[in-house]
């Protein structure tokens, strides 16, 4: 059972971050020290206990089937940034990821 990673809305925000891209292709130099890649995980994990914490009804193996969902939304997030997944993050990246991951959690909210 996939309830995020095959919902049309995960497909939509995928297409959204793709179509969104460009925010990751500068050549601006960022001040922080944070990555991508950190920004990305500690993002997916929030997003991943706010939901568990709001969603007390489901069961134990709905939210371990959701835990890996975030996994795999890392994986594919990793492979969509490829070269740039290590490099530290801008402002602008920082602030595109955080309402990102806010579009995810709506989206999350919605198949329950």
């Amino acid at each position: 059972m996939n309830i995020l990673l095959t919902s049309e809305a995960y497909k939509s925000c995928i297409d959204y971050f793709v179509d969104n891209l460009v925010i990751f292709e500068t050549d601006e130099r960022s001040t922080n020290t944070e990555l991508i890649e950190e920004i990305v995980t500690n993002n997916t994990a929030n997003m991943l206990m706010s939901f568990c914490a709001q969603q007390a009804h489901i069961d134990q193996l709905t939210r371990n089937k959701v835990i890996l969902e975030g996994d795999k939304l890392v994986k594919e997030l990793k492979h969509i940034l490829g070269n740039l997944w290590k490099k530290p993050a801008t402002q602008a990246q920082i602030e595109f990821l955080d309402e990102y991951f806010l579009l995810l959690k709506n989206s999350l909210d919605s198949q329950i």
